[in-house]
């Protein structure tokens, strides 16, 4: 799971966080087969959770599972007062 930096994902170019965290997932991938750990997620392979409301656009396109979207689907939270 990351929020990326949502600067990089309005830019139009690959957001380098979401990246990051796809090429962290492939290695842990290679190691737990290298382990005989494998069968993960309903096709084989650890999920990437990736992007938010403003941002879930780039999530996507670099292959984010999951996305969170709580504030597109309700709105902004009421701020705390301390």
């Amino acid at each position: 799971m990351t929020i990326g930096s949502l600067s990089e994902s309005l830019s139009g170019d690959e957001n380098r966080d979401f990246e990051l965290l796809k090429k962290a997932r492939d290695k842990l991938q290679i190691a737990l087969k290298e382990q005989g750990i494998e069968g993960w997620g309903e096709d084989g392979k650890l999920a990437l959770s990736m992007g938010m409301s403003s941002d879930f656009e780039a999530a996507l396109r670099a292959g984010s599972d999951i996305i969170r979207v709580g504030t597109g689907i309700f709105g902004e939270r009421a701020k705390k007062v301390t």
